[in-house]
């Protein structure tokens, strides 16, 4: 059977950046003090009066306590009885994502709204929740305030339906429900499928974005894959909402099986760039997995980088009161000793010596990906790099994405041969894609680089539907490909199969209609594209946009040519230049630093770099306005370093050595890196000799 698609396909490690803003205090003038104005009551009056005041004041209540569950709860009623259901929807989710009680001590809506209006509403939303989860669950969480119990479970068993795994709308349901993502990713620790616990803890986060024990529980499943960029970058969360009397007796609960963990840890106090965050991060490890004695070091080493530090002191007493001491004895035979021969007598090549560096690659490579842009992953498409473009869309793979992430999903899953990932992403894009995206011509072929990756990547869906010609989900999806190759009729028979399947599904209904149109009774044959062009055209290419102030596309044919020859001569020249005009700086001096490794600045002169950022520009005053630019952007942020690094360069390379001095010597000021980068202290000094 062809299913609906959910609303996200899969979870992110990387989708926390953003969980929760944090709100900020309002500050005022000095006077007399003042009683402040509460909104959030004023909104409750007015909207139980009907006045059209109540969302002016709820949006007050919740600008001044954005993460409130209140603020937003009073929200979500305001826009219900207003008739926005999806934002209703929204600040819902949003109340009980900071209290999962929100609703507890509610309603009736009679007492909230006028009953007349509420009504009005229900009868309204509830024929379009039936095939909508955000719409299922608003209802079933109004009806659920109205003490409509049995109407309420029927539309929250539908968003449960709907969604795959739905937290809020089972906590709804029934409060005393465990929480399925933890559970699940609890079971994933223990049988150690760090994957899967990834996945499962992230959903519950995203549930639960207060609670500390499933952002520990990632932390964890993320230091058995061996991620430690992401694992130091998501720890904080644990830090900033744990509490004493949960996190840490749920740690010492765990069952895992310590190995990998530990070897993490170990490897975390033993790296050259080790601080408070490594060993804070390795006492966490180290006490879910029991290793007591081994925390009491990691901690000793935190302390002294900061004796006050309350994790750590909250761990210290934990074990200290439970008398936590020691470490498990280990059954295993110990590993020899390094740099001893005769010891090892496992033949070279043995399974243990080759396990770590793939880790280690696998891990830096996702490392690198996780951080990456659309643009990105349609580059790694491009060059036939699914894995890679599959890491990098992780990161954008949410409830509100964009119709266009799903529309790259569905390409990768095609082409890693997972065609049931491939369907639910195709649906998802094309029920929130527009018109005129769904019957674009030539829309898949334009992602590959020539002719024969795509006939490759079509190739994965042909093989299948082949193979049972009876099934209809290689049909469905070899329809829209049809489609944009401007195959209508061969669309309209590959479509045959998954109506006689699926009749209900809407993602068929919907091509069935498109089909029918006059549009698409004949074939027609859409533009050939050409296979990409040479890297040194692309170099071209980019530097007549940029000469012409077309700075983003000159950017895509900078990045195209790297694909294609990374050595190509003055490539790195022209990123620099683009980044800069486009005031994408912290790039540009990331690009700067491959430039200087590209010119083996590491063992030549000051003098003989070779800048050259006006170059590019027909019209010197254009450099100067973006010149300017970025001294604005420098002495806006007085405390940053890669901007003023940037800046003192770009003055340098037009010999103002003064300028150059006195920009690098901030940079210099404003640095945190434990080591400065060699090179730029090197340009800093020469601009210091050549001004005096």
């Amino acid at each position: 059977m062809i299913y609906g698609a959910p609303l996200c396909l899969r979870a992110s490690r990387f989708v926390f950046v953003a969980l929760l803003m944090l709100g900020a205090s309002s500050l005022f003038a000095d006077g007399p003090d003042t009683e402040a104005t509460n909104w959030l009551e004023k909104s409750k009056t007015a909207l139980k009066a009907g006045s059209d005041e109540a969302a002016t004041f709820a949006a007050r209540a919740l600008k001044a306590s954005p993460t409130s569950a209140d603020a937003n709860q009073q929200m979500a009623f305001t826009l219900f009885w207003a008739g926005h259901f999806e934002d209703a929807a929204r600040y819902m989710r949003r109340a009980l994502a900071s209290d999962h009680g929100a609703l507890l001590n509610q309603g009736p809506l009679s007492e909230i709204m006028p009953n007349a209006d509420a009504r009005l509403r229900l009868a309204e939303v509830a024929p379009k929740a039936v095939d909508d989860t955000d719409l299922c669950f608003l209802t079933g969480a109004v009806l659920m305030v109205d003490d409509d119990r049995r109407r309420a479970l029927a539309f929250l068993v539908r968003a449960e339906e709907l969604a795959g795994t739905d937290s809020q709308a089972a906590t709804l349901a029934n409060n005393k429900i465990d929480d399925r993502s933890r559970t699940r990713a609890e079971l994933a620790l223990k049988t150690s499928d760090w994957d899967d616990a990834v996945r499962a803890f992230t959903y519950a986060a995203l549930d639960a974005p207060t609670v500390a024990e499933n952002y520990a529980g990632l932390v964890i499943a993320l230091a058995g894959e061996g991620d430690e960029k992401t694992a130091l970058q998501l720890v904080g969360n644990v830090y900033a909402r744990y509490r004493y009397a949960t996190l840490l007796p749920w740690l010492r609960g765990l069952t895992i099986e310590p190995t990998e963990l530990v070897k993490f840890a170990k490897r975390l106090e033993s790296s050259g760039n080790r601080g408070l965050a490594q060993y804070k991060l390795a006492c966490l490890i180290y006490f879910s997995c029991g290793y007591y004695k081994s925390v009491s070091d990691a901690a000793v080493q935190a302390l002294m980088l900061d004796k006050l530090d309350d994790f750590v002191h909250d761990l210290v007493a934990y074990m200290e009161r439970n008398k936590l001491t020691g470490n498990p004895v280990s059954t295993s035979q110990p590993e020899p000793p390094p740099e001893q021969p005769g010891t090892n007598t496992e033949p070279p090549g043995s399974e243990p010596s080759k396990d770590k560096p793939a880790t280690d690659s696998t891990t830096e490579s996702a490392g690198q990906l996780a951080d990456g842009t659309l643009e990105d992953a349609r580059l790694a498409i491009r060059k036939g790099a699914y894995t890679d473009a599959l890491k990098v869309l992780d990161g954008f793979t949410r409830e509100d994405a964009e119709p266009v992430v799903y529309q790259l999903l569905f390409v990768v899953f095609v082409g890693r041969g997972e065609l049931a990932e491939a369907s639910t992403a195709f649906q998802t894009w094309f029920l929130k894609a527009k018109a005129a995206e769904r019957k674009r011509l030539n829309a898949l072929r334009e992602m590959f680089a020539t002719q024969d990756m795509f006939d490759a990547w079509r190739k994965q869906i042909l093989v299948v539907r082949d193979a049972d010609p009876n099934v209809g989900l290689p049909r469905l999806l070899n329809t829209y490909v049809e489609i944009t190759r401007g195959r209508y009729a061969s669309a309209r028979e590959e479509l045959v199969v998954a109506r006689i399947e699926s009749p209900a599904n809407q993602t068929v209904q919907a091509l069935d209609r498109m089909l029918e149109s006059d549009e698409f009774i004949q074939d027609v044959t859409p533009e050939g594209l050409p296979d990409d062009p040479s890297p040194k055209a692309l170099l071209a290419k980019g530097d007549k946009s940029f000469r012409t102030g077309d700075y983003e596309s000159a950017k895509s044919f900078y990045l195209r040519a790297m694909e294609a020859d990374p050595t190509l001569p003055f490539l790195n020249m022209g990123l620099v230049r683009c980044y800069f005009a486009l005031g994408e700086y912290e790039d540009a001096v990331r690009q700067l630093q491959v430039l200087f490794a590209e010119q083996e600045m590491a063992t030549r002169e000051a003098r003989d770099f070779q800048l050259a950022l006006a170059a590019g520009y027909d019209d010197e005053e254009i450099f100067g306005k973006h010149l300017q630019a970025l001294k604005d952007e420098c002495e806006a942020r007085p405390l940053s370093s890669k901007p003023w690094l940037l800046y003192g360069m770009a003055l340098l390379s037009r010999s103002d050595f003064a300028g150059a001095r006195d920009a690098l010597k901030v940079w210099y000021e404003n640095d945190t890196s434990k080591v400065r980068d060699p090179i730029a202290l090197k340009f800093y000094e020469y601009a210091r000799k050549r001004a005096s």
